[in-house]
């Protein structure tokens, strides 16, 4: 399997319905069941009681009809979750295994936009399999925010948001930076260069690199999402499209002065978002530090 991990409004939903079109991959409407899951393993031992709390947790979820129940019975999930609760990585695995499976597909994969802010639980956990791979995706905050606001997703939030783009993104890049297992992409470069980006990804997940021509096809993208105000923009062709009427300065300062380490990171400290800087080595500041021990800490024991 594998993970799309983006904070929200970074492009996620267009990322992942271009890998879904690939004949070779299925990637279903954004989960809700990742993260609670990670708290039950976390609080639960026994993992019979795992089972039995699991069991409606993800199958009642408010997104399970729409993501995981499009393709799984609620009956077949339960009987994973009854021969796979012993870890979170080994239920995820057994779920996409079984994904894969009803997709006629070869990899499955998770697009689920909360899970970057909670992604200390699932490194403390392990819940990456060691098999996994991960797709980072990064766009700039203030663009991020900017979107946010346009959409009226969260009112108020853009006073706070950078500070968890800031912590969450670098999180991640800190621990998977230099494996095997991850690669970072930025939106700017991605809706820029789609052909190069997607070739990047496909040799990423070992995939063919023959399909990408249908993977830029507007018209092979799930229609779950046609009339949804916030994918307005999914079934037009990839092009960098930026709404600058709802720039604020005074959010935009907030935004480079709290998320200035990520920035310089990922190659936007000082630039705008069409630029195509370098990203510089991190440098991880105290907050990242302490969450990076905080997720390695059994137990949140130290």
């Amino acid at each position: 399997m594998f993970f799309i991990f983006g904070s929200p409004r970074s492009g996620t939903t267009l990322l992942a319905q271009c890998l879904n079109a690939h004949p070779d991959v299925i990637v279903p409407h954004e989960t809700d069941f990742i993260i609670p899951s990670a708290f039950v393993f976390d609080r639960v031992t026994d993992p019979a009681l795992r089972a039995v709390i699991l069991k409606p947790l993800i199958t009642g979820s408010q997104g399970f009809t729409m993501g995981l129940g499009e393709y799984l019975s609620a009956d077949e999930v339960c009987s994973i979750v009854d021969r796979h609760s012993g870890s979170l990585a080994e239920l995820l695995t057994a779920i996409y295994g079984a994904l894969t499976e009803r997709a006629v597909a070869k990899l499955a994969g998770d697009k689920s936009p909360n899970d970057l802010l909670f992604l200390r639980m699932l490194l403390k956990l392990g819940g990456i399999p060691k098999d996994a791979k991960v797709i980072h995706l990064v766009r700039d905050v203030r663009a991020v925010v900017t979107s946010i606001a346009a959409h009226k997703l969260a009112p108020g939030i853009e006073r706070v948001f950078a500070r968890l783009w800031c912590s969450s993104n670098l999180l991640l890049y800190d621990e998977l930076n230099g494996t095997a297992q991850y690669q970072l992409i930025r939106y700017e470069d991605f809706v820029r260069e789609p052909t190069r980006s997607l070739g990047m990804l496909c040799k990423h997940l070992q995939i063919s690199t023959a399909s990408i021509s249908k993977m830029l096809d507007p018209d092979r993208r799930h229609p779950r999402y046609r009339g949804w105000s916030n994918h307005a923009r999914l079934y037009d062709p990839i092009t960098l499209q930026e709404d600058h009427s709802c720039r604020d300065a005074h959010v935009i300062a907030l935004c480079e002065r709290q998320a200035a380490e990520a920035l310089a990171v990922f190659g936007y400290d000082g630039h705008s978002p069409r630029s195509r800087p370098t990203p510089r080595q991190p440098q991880p500041g105290a907050l990242s530090r302490a969450l990076r021990f905080l997720a390695l800490s059994p137990g949140g024991k130290r």
